[in-house]
């Protein structure tokens, strides 16, 4: 889960797309990624869109993404997952039960997603006002 969070991940083998992807190491300095920055965020991350090559020699898809600060360890995006994914969850949705999670660490904003301890998804929101993501209910 960390790779898919950290780098992306091919969602499906017979396919392009792309999921994931919130580490300030996607950039034009690395060789494995063609990013356009879209937006700088007022609490330093960013909205971009990125390519990447697969293993199969595959370019994935355009993937819209938003980054971690460029200030933030591939460690300190771990440690703000486990410690939001830790919190009182806002939101749960029906189809398989997982939970939403969101908080501030550092001054930015993360959303994960789990269902029972193991968490599906993490990501910095990009310091916009949220609410309850689709197919989410309240906890109330």
């Amino acid at each position: 889960m960390q790779e898919k969070i950290l780098h992306g991940q091919r969602k499906n083998p017979a396919k392009n797309e792309l999921i994931g992807g919130h580490s300030p190491d996607i950039n034009n300095n690395n060789p494995n990624y063609a990013v356009e920055v879209l937006q700088t965020n007022i609490d330093g991350t960013q909205k971009v869109k990125f390519v990447t090559q697969y293993p199969d020699g595959n370019l994935s898809n355009i993937k819209t993404s938003t980054l971690f600060p460029e200030s933030w360890s591939n460690s300190d995006i771990i440690e703000s997952i486990q410690i939001v994914g830790n919190t009182t969850p806002i939101g749960v949705r029906a189809s398989d039960g997982a939970n939403l999670y969101r908080g501030v660490v550092n001054g930015v904003q993360v959303e994960v997603i789990k269902i029972g301890d193991v968490v599906t998804s993490g990501y910095p929101t990009g310091g916009m006002k949220t609410g309850l993501l689709p197919g989410f209910s309240g906890m109330d």
